[in-house]
């Protein structure tokens, strides 16, 4: 999931809540496929094992079974809220907890919060992609924000304070004389 998130929010972190549609397992045949009452049968094709193998020359060569897709089962009667596939979709809402000082494309992992697994297996994991938009002011270098702060020529040579934004307000930084430009 694609989380965009503002240049303060990631300052200072944050918990928000997602909508996320994903597949779940389906609690009419829990997950298998087949119609409640019913389990799915053994594979006629392969005979359970999921391949089938045949003689070429001196080789044996073993491919997936084409009826089952190397499940070994195949479902004789499917049931009929999730159409034979084991899982319907769903939308859930999730609330993500957001680190302060986290930066742009960098990950959150939300254990059993993705996909439904096949066939009634457990969920995996949801990952959640943070985007932090640019800020008109400031920029971030690693662990570090940067801003441009104008100051006038006589401040440089003699020194004094200035203003300079900071993301909890204006602050006021003294300058040492002879400072040069761009320092």
């Amino acid at each position: 999931y694609d989380l965009e998130i503002t240049f303060e929010e990631s300052a200072v972190g944050m918990e928000t809540s997602v909508k996320i549609p994903r597949q779940e397992s389906c609690e009419a045949c829990k997950g298998s496929g087949a119609a409640p009452g019913t389990s799915p049968a053994t594979c006629p094709q392969c005979g359970g094992r999921g391949q089938v193998r045949y003689q070429q020359g001196f080789f044996t060569v073993a491919q997936t079974c084409r009826q089952c897709s190397g499940a070994g089962r195949v479902i004789t009667k499917a049931c009929t809220e999730c159409r034979g596939h084991g899982h319907v979709p769903r939308q859930r809402t999730l609330t993500v907890r957001i680190p302060a000082g986290i930066a742009s494309g960098q990950r959150l992992r939300l254990y059993g919060e993705g996909e439904g697994g096949l066939r009634g297996g457990p969920s995996g994991d949801l990952y959640v992609v943070v985007h932090v938009k640019e800020h008109p002011v400031f920029r971030r270098e690693g662990d570090d924000l940067f801003c441009r702060a104008p100051v006038t020529f006589p401040v440089l040579a003699l020194g004094g304070d200035v203003p300079v934004p900071t993301l909890a307000g204006p602050e006021k930084v003294t300058i040492p004389g002879g400072t040069e430009s761009g320092q």
